[in-house]
């Protein structure tokens, strides 16, 4: 068909066929010519280049039925390599013709325990059935004609309810391959979008697995624990960003570290909480306005002011057999 022309109008019947390793040479009425020796062809249009209007090496080639369509398939494909063309011609159906021309119908809401000769018998009411298959749930038939298919729609979809079902019949066309790839498409990208905005550290792995990591021993708790390696499913956040909990008493960081906060009287900031549990004959640092100095660890969560005097004669005195945070 030359540039400009408006295109022909055809019938239901008509198929279109997609064919390959065309010379870029050849035009439009000599493919028709090739063809005419073993099928009827109505058009035949070359896909052409928008930028160049040359031709791309390939064309759609229209025939007046399947029978006539078939006939250029068997003649062809694979068949003939035409001068200037480095493999034989590829001839076959365009996208989504063979699923027009076998007019399936979805068929949705069926009873789990439907049988093949109940669905015969309802839907060989509206013409031939060429295939039915039964999925769980629902089905797939095939008619003879496109008229047999739009009877068995107009006349059962929402209006047809099976024994042991609570809802109509869902009947519509089955979807092409194009179309199942395109919602494949659409919903990898739509899955992609939603994880894009789900934090890294949340997510998980392929398998189903939560991600595996090197868990700090920082914690922003106020206490430090031994770094292991095992399933991250918080992000950790780094020591730089870490709050500093300057008045968790050793109890409380406990309490925090069980994953069971609790209710409690803030102690003074001037108390540093220890993860450890008190063990006599160690000393705890206390934070004062000069600096930090150790101290005895006391048995209630604030120290007093005893036990301030206490910790800097321990420093002046003899020191202990072990000191630590020192």
């Amino acid at each position: 068909m030359a540039d400009g022309d408006t295109p022909l109008k055809h019938s239901e019947e008509s198929v279109k066929l997609f064919v390959g390793q065309v010379p870029k040479h050849m035009t439009e009425p000599q493919l028709i010519a090739m063809f005419k020796d073993f099928a009827l062809v109505d058009e035949v249009n070359i896909i052409k280049d928008k930028a160049t209007k040359a031709s791309r090496g390939c064309c759609f080639v229209i025939c007046p039925s399947r029978d006539e369509a078939d006939k250029a398939v068997d003649a062809f494909h694979n068949k003939t390599t035409l001068p200037g063309a480095a493999n034989p011609l590829q001839v076959k159906y365009a996208d989504g013709e063979l699923e027009r021309l076998e007019h399936k119908l979805f068929i949705g809401m069926l009873p789990k325990n439907i049988s093949e000769g109940e669905l015969t018998a309802l839907f060989s009411q509206y013409g031939t059935l060429k295939d039915l298959q039964i999925l769980r749930g629902c089905a797939f038939v095939k008619y003879e004609t496109k008229e047999q298919a739009v009877a068995a729609i107009e006349g059962l979809n929402g209006k047809h309810m099976m024994e042991g079902s609570t809802v109509p019949l869902v009947l519509k066309w089955a979807d092409t391959e194009k179309e199942r790839q395109a919602r494949k498409a659409q919903k990898a990208q739509s899955l992609a979008s939603t994880l894009g905005n789900v934090d890294q550290s949340q997510q998980l792995s392929l398998f189903g697995a939560l991600p595996m990591g090197y868990m700090s021993p920082y914690n922003g708790y106020g206490y430090q624990a031994t770094g292991t390696y095992g399933p991250m499913q918080y992000r950790l956040p780094t020591v730089q960003n870490q709050p500093s909990f300057t008045n968790l008493s050793p109890n409380q960081a406990n309490s925090l570290r069980a994953g069971s906060p609790r209710n409690y009287t803030v102690p003074p900031a001037g108390y540093v909480g220890s993860a450890y549990p008190t063990v006599p004959r160690l000393q705890y640092p206390l934070a004062y306005p000069g600096g930090i100095r150790p101290f005895s660890g006391p048995s209630s969560p604030v120290p007093s002011e005893g036990a301030n005097t206490s910790a800097s004669s321990t420093v002046s005195g003899s020191a202990p057999d072990h000191v630590e945070g020192c």
